[in-house]
């Protein structure tokens, strides 16, 4: 891509849109659509991510906006539901609402005795499921370890980024057979794409979770997930709780991924959207979505309050990805 900004970012609309269950204690997702020669797409960092890989999010939208993407490989791929809910019965039904038998949920670590508890009140009612967890970084090894002896018999295909540093995880591969998986330290470094980075992580993680959008978009995705494949590891596709706008672009990375994996992806994220930019959200039904891509309904993009905010950190975005030659 060879952009100039007033192009590229002519045709852009903030929205937001509320979620079902809060999370990371937001209980919506903002950010700013751009339309482009073939179609829209999603610039939608959150607010904490550093300038550089806001950027990331940018090259992603970029890219899907402004450049003719592969077709996918598939009409449908698998995909987990996802659950924020510290309330069984949610869980529950939503297995029931998707027909999916993989759930990832996310956990906090604040109180052992009442995650096991709901983890273990949804396998006594869907006793087929298999669980992904996600503590997003927040235990210490100790705590993780206290966790791993009290899943006892649960269905669990692996336990994600349940510490923040590589070094943790580290000595935590040494003191468990759980199967670990990492997120973080791959999607949160300068450069996905960094051999020496993913042959570290590929050390430790027995599946390396790998989001298209936060780390740049389908080109960047194909290269990192080649090169964990090559390094002997599972790569796990997953979605970055996006609009059903972005999510086309997980659809499609899984599309392509699925030729060489059985694993479901993470991408059960519209279940999650109280609203949406399009007409119909994409969902999951009978554990699969449908790999398409959408346009938006105008009369469901609601301007964000933050409109000023945002567009001033997608022109911020730009200039910092122009200066390095990231389109």
């Amino acid at each position: 891509m060879n952009l100039k900004k007033e192009i590229a970012l002519a045709n852009l609309k903030t929205f937001r849109v509320e979620l079902n269950e809060p999370m990371r204690n937001e209980s919506y997702r903002e950010g700013v659509l751009i339309n482009g020669d073939f179609g829209w797409a999603e610039f939608a960092p959150f607010a904490y991510h550093s300038l550089e890989h806001a950027t990331r999010w940018l090259q992603a939208a970029l890219e899907m906006a402004w450049t003719e993407l592969e077709k996918p490989k598939s009409k449908q791929v698998a995909v987990n539901a996802i659950s924020t809910s510290l309330d069984p019965d949610k869980s529950i039904s939503l297995l029931n609402e998707t027909g999916c038998t993989t759930l990832k949920i996310k956990l906090t670590g604040v109180d052992i005795n009442k995650d096991l508890s709901l983890l273990k009140q949804i396998a006594q009612v869907k006793p087929e499921t298999t669980f992904r967890i996600d503590f997003n970084g927040s235990l210490d090894v100790k705590n993780s370890l206290q966790y791993f002896d009290g899943f006892g018999d649960l269905n669990i295909e692996y336990v994600e980024q349940p510490c923040k540093t590589v070094e943790e995880l580290a000595e935590l591969k040494k003191e468990s057979s759980i199967k670990l998986a990492i997120d973080e330290n791959l999607r949160l470094a300068p450069d996905s794409t960094d051999l020496l980075l993913i042959e570290k992580i590929c050390e430790i993680a027995d599946y390396v979770v790998i989001k298209p959008i936060p780390i740049g978009g389908i080109n960047r995705f194909k290269i990192t997930s080649e090169a964990v494949r090559k390094f002997g590891k599972k790569v796990v596709v997953s979605g970055s709780m996006d609009t059903s706008i972005g999510l086309y672009m997980t659809a499609l990375a899984q599309s392509i991924n699925s030729q060489s994996s059985s694993l479901v992806a993470g991408a059960g994220t519209g279940s999650m959207l109280r609203s949406d930019v399009v007409t119909k959200t994409v969902k999951p039904h009978n554990g699969v979505i449908d790999v398409e891509r959408l346009d938006i309904d105008e009369s469901r993009v609601f301007e964000s309050p933050n409109r000023d905010e945002l567009l001033q950190r997608i022109s911020q975005a730009f200039d910092y990805g122009k200066e390095r030659n990231w389109f």
